[in-house]
């Protein structure tokens, strides 16, 4: 968690005394906004200091239950009050701000300092095949309820919040199957493949294959003395095999052990402060969106489109841009893209279904369904490719 952050808790302490004493609504806003995201950021701070003791799996695990737990809670409170356009306006912009706003921004700063970026095909196809279900789920009630209003089919429109039901259930399975892949590794077949670690360095590899090309065309040559050549050759492929074979043992016991777990207990009380601090100033935020925009004049889609997805995810936007300008390209799209397809198959599942007396469903506007759709199709085309990088200038094959 960044330092600067750290100063945002006075605003964390300031907004339920400001809500106590009846502030302005706009000022009670503002404050409660800064004061959530170093809470948000406590929240990755505590599953961080969890996952040291439970280990990869289950750490997986942790990170992607809370991974959005700011917008699962404050989506919760904003249906409880009946602000469903806040909240469907607020599932569109986590997902568009996660793939337009923090991917095209980390893969700008990424490559503008280090030239192009190149990431592995095979998470990135996952990712894909991801989001082309997101697309499905969010799509498949908007679709039917206009086909079914175009037929004059009323039947089909009253009943979109069943449907709606229907396509949550199926996008949490695929959640769930998501996460035994990618956490749990089942039907994982490469598995085995990938935590070998190789033999050989690069150098050595291309070294031992000149050699080895060398050796073939001495021993089916007529040269006197091969033989003597031929000792010589394999000598030097048994001490490069030799050599690389004992260097990694060497090197990890002249690794000293200084880093120090932190406590569970830390971890834990930190994740329980944060999830209950995040979740009195999600209702105090959501209590006062209604006043905010009739004195702006706002539309409440507006907060929940643009204010909310920053509000809840601001600390991991930053997060994301520092991994672009260290070059790790692969975990930028597993924080962008995993985020934006955690919200579609679980955050906004949970919403439908959790709802309380206003009835939210899957079928927003169609503007909003519309760009969603052209934006992660866009985003299919690049993650796809054979062989990926990406530049300043877009996400580019090659």
């Amino acid at each position: 968690m960044p330092r600067w952050l750290y100063f945002f808790l006075i605003f964390a302490i300031s907004s339920p005394l400001l809500a106590v004493f009846h502030a302005p609504p706009i000022l009670i806003f503002i404050i409660t906004g800064l004061g959530i995201l170093p809470l948000a950021a406590l929240l990755g701070v505590g599953v961080e200091d969890v996952a040291e003791h439970t280990g990869e799996r289950i750490g997986g695990l942790l990170f992607a239950t809370f991974g959005n737990a700011t917008e699962l809670i404050i989506g919760i409170f904003a249906l409880s009050q009946g602000l469903v356009s806040v909240v469907s306006a607020s599932i569109i912009g986590s997902i568009l701000g996660n793939i337009l706003l923090v991917l095209g921004v980390s893969v700008f700063v990424g490559s503008f300092k280090h030239g192009r970026l190149k990431f592995e095909t095979r998470p990135a196809s996952m990712y894909a095949s991801l989001l082309a279900l997101c697309i499905a789920g969010l799509l498949l009630p908007s679709v039917a309820e206009f086909v079914a209003a175009q037929s004059h089919q009323l039947q089909i429109v009253e009943h979109g919040i069943i449907l709606s039901d229907f396509v949550a259930v199926l996008l949490l399975i695929g959640y769930l199957a998501s996460l035994l892949f990618s956490v749990f590794h089942v039907g994982d077949k490469h598995t085995n493949e990938e935590e070998l670690e190789p033999l050989f360095g690069a150098r050595s590899e291309a070294a031992i294959l000149r050699l080895l090309a060398y050796r073939h065309k001495v021993a089916e040559s007529s040269v006197p003395g091969k033989t003597g050549m031929l000792n010589q050759i394999d000598g030097t492929l048994k001490a490069i095999v030799t050599h690389e074979g004992t260097q990694p043992s060497i090197s990890k016991k002249e690794e000293p052990d200084t880093e120090k777990k932190p406590p569970l207990w830390r971890g834990l009380l930190i994740l329980t402060i944060a999830t209950i601090a995040v979740a009195v100033l999600s209702e105090i935020l959501v209590s006062a969106i209604e006043p905010v925009t009739e004195i702006l004049h706002w539309n409440p889609a507006f907060v929940g489109l643009i204010f909310i997805p920053l509000i809840g995810g601001l600390p991991e936007y930053f997060n994301t841009i520092t991994m672009a300008l260290d070059k790790r390209i692969g975990m930028v799209l597993a924080a962008s893209a995993g985020s934006s397809i955690q919200i579609a198959l679980l955050i906004a599942p949970i919403l439908v279904l959790v709802r309380s007396q206003k009835m939210v469903n899957l079928s927003g506007s169609r503007a909003s369904s519309l760009s969603l759709f052209m934006r992660l199709w866009g985003e299919l085309f690049s993650f796809s490719a054979p062989e990926s990088a990406c530049n300043h200038n877009g996400m580019v094959s090659t």
